[in-house]
């Protein structure tokens, strides 16, 4: 809307309009032909502006939507462009982003389900047997200072702040400021709140292990099944097919009788589930320098 001031006010709303079958030509040629007739159709000011093509793409819900963007006929390479989605949000930790936009990546270039799935499910597997690096789940929310939450609020940067500012009154972050947290393993019926630990506490202590079943259930999964439940895939059911893998972290110092061994051993066990039958598949014996004692890594499927 043109008004008597020395400037124009646009009103920015976005239509999608669908065009079944259509090449990126025949989009950019009807897209600009709509344009100019909605514009004939209506007394100036009023102009309906063609923006771009989306091919492909995925529109969630409103306000949500991803595709590979052209904005001019002549562009040969289309730019990644989501909107809403977890990819450009940053309330959840970075893999959840990068295995939500390679996903989406494969979807648009392959077209094959089938190495989405095995894409995902090789992440999964990296997080379970503990190869994956922290920097990717590191959650930073904001610290919007003491005395601005309401009592009994269960806040990860607050339980935080409040452990730091118990040790060290300095160390309280300053407002705004965002402050760094994973969720790791703890007894099972244990408030999520109590598994909330600092990133360099993770590094430190070889007893805590991030939470893999956390993070793959409630963090990558959920975001993948509202773009892929939209074409008949269920994410969840690629997870239930892996094998289950529990970690151990806890190094015990075994008698020479019970493993029948000439010196005192550190056992290391790795167990795994699938399909409830039980095999011995690897054993591994490796001396220490003085010959004092040795390691045993046992892995076992049940």
């Amino acid at each position: 809307v043109t008004s008597s001031l020395p400037y124009s006010i646009f009103n920015p709303l976005s239509m999608f309009v669908l065009l079944k079958g259509a090449t990126k030509e025949q989009s950019f040629k009807i897209g600009q032909e709509i344009a100019e007739a909605v514009t004939a159709t209506n007394p100036k000011p009023v102009k309906l502006k063609f923006e771009k093509v989306y091919l492909p793409c995925v529109l969630q819900t409103k306000k949500r939507y991803v595709g590979y963007m052209y904005e001019t006929l002549d562009q040969k390479d289309p730019v990644f462009d989501a909107k809403g989605i977890e990819t450009v949000r940053r309330d959840s930790c970075p893999a959840v982003s990068k295995i939500l936009e390679r996903s989406l990546k494969l979807l648009f270039e392959t077209r094959d389900i089938s190495l989405i799935k095995q894409y995902v499910q090789r992440q999964c597997m990296k997080l379970l047997e503990g190869k994956a690096s922290i920097q990717d789940f590191i959650f930073a929310k904001e610290y919007r200072g003491s005395f601005s939450y309401k009592p009994g609020v269960c806040v990860p940067s607050l339980e935080l702040t409040r452990k730091m500012v118990a040790y060290d009154r300095r160390s309280e972050p300053r407002v705004g400021e965002r402050v760094p947290y994973v969720i790791i393993y703890g007894t099972p019926g244990v408030p999520l709140i109590q598994l909330v630990r600092r990133p360099v506490e993770v590094l430190q202590d070889p007893t805590l292990r991030l939470n893999a079943t956390y993070y793959i259930t409630k963090q990558i999964l959920p975001p993948l099944a509202r773009i892929f439940s939209l074409i008949g895939i269920d994410v969840f059911n690629w997870y239930h097919e892996l094998p289950r893998v529990s970690l151990l972290n806890s190094t015990r110092s075994m008698t020479v009788e019970r493993l029948g061994l000439k010196f005192p051993v550190e056992l290391k066990i790795l167990f795994m589930c699938y399909k409830k039958q039980s095999r011995l598949i690897r054993n591994k014996y490796s001396y220490g320098r003085s010959k004092q004692h040795y390691k045993v890594e046992l892995m076992i499927i049940y």
